[in-house]
């Protein structure tokens, strides 16, 4: 490609080229076009380093970018096991509430119960004492039946004495 100004088109350098020799004119000519050539053989290669250097700078960003999928991949991956460990802590922990509620109503059946039972043994303490207290009564009297029993002889013989003067006097009148 041209550029604009140079070369054949422009009527100023027409008309200098005219006064020059063929030969000269295609010199000339050949050296812009040498010179443009140079000129777009390195913008070439400025355009093809940067489009390199944009290639590495995408394979690099595409690296990264695989680096932080996976890494939030694996950060998922934690969280979920971590949400999974609170989940099952939390399954065990209502079991183990439900489990202490049961035990907490047992027990207080079990003290209403000891509480019943405690109520049982002071009434059978205190039938023990009564009946305590009646043995020993009627110990003491077991203890005074042999005197009891002398006394009831005793009076059984007064009463036969008695009897038969009752009978002398009633046979008498």
């Amino acid at each position: 490609m041209m550029r604009r100004g140079s070369g054949l088109g422009s009527a100023a350098s027409h008309r200098s080229r005219e006064s020059l020799p063929l030969p000269q004119l295609l010199e000339n000519k050949i050296a812009a076009q040498e010179s443009e050539i140079e000129q777009l053989v390195s913008d070439n290669r400025g355009l093809a380093s940067g489009h390199v250097a944009l290639r590495e700078a995408l394979v690099a960003a595409a690296q990264d970018v695989q680096k932080l999928k996976s890494h939030i991949r694996s950060i998922q991956t934690e969280s979920d096991i971590q949400i999974r460990i609170l989940v099952d802590k939390i399954s065990k922990g209502e079991v183990d509430i439900r489990a202490s509620d049961s035990v907490k109503k047992d027990l207080q059946k079990a003290h209403i119960e000891a509480q019943s039972l405690a109520a049982s043994r002071q009434e059978v303490s205190a039938q023990i004492h009564r009946a305590t207290q009646e043995l020993k009564k009627v110990h003491g009297d077991v203890k005074s039946i042999p005197d009891l029993q002398a006394e009831l002889d005793s009076l059984l013989q007064e009463h036969q004495r008695l009897r038969g003067t009752f009978e002398y006097e009633k046979n008498k009148t």
